[in-house]
């Protein structure tokens, strides 16, 4: 009889925060259709934009991250900087967010519903 897998439920360590932070050319048409391309595949793989050239991720563990991060190298336009920093939920939920009245994301609301995400 086979042993049923236990499943782990991902904790504040383990749960990783990807931070793409880019600086893309846009001086041509093709530069900034590939600046484009670029945000897209973000957003296509559950990227949510926190600033413009800063967009974040919740994983559930560093492997995972890195995994994320080397599929979106392959579309990573040539002129491009593009910078991947690994933050820890517990590091992340630290962090301190200022919204002006215009705001119409809560990003706290953003990290809850990822972490819920990520349990099932």
């Amino acid at each position: 009889m086979a042993r049923k897998r236990r499943r782990e439920v991902p904790n504040g360590w383990a749960m990783m925060w990807i931070f793409c932070m880019f600086d893309l050319p846009v001086r041509t048409k093709k530069e900034m259709r590939m600046a484009t391309r670029f945000r897209n595949a973000l957003l296509d793989r559950g990227f949510s934009m926190k600033q413009y050239s800063i967009y974040i991720k919740c994983c559930s563990s560093l492997q995972a991250a890195k995994t994320q991060c080397r599929n979106l190298k392959k579309v990573i336009p040539d002129n491009g900087s593009v910078t991947f920093l690994y933050v820890t939920d517990k590091q992340y939920i630290m962090t301190d967010n200022f919204l002006g009245k215009n705001s119409t994301e809560n990003e706290e609301e953003e990290r809850r519903k990822n972490a819920q995400l990520l349990l099932f």
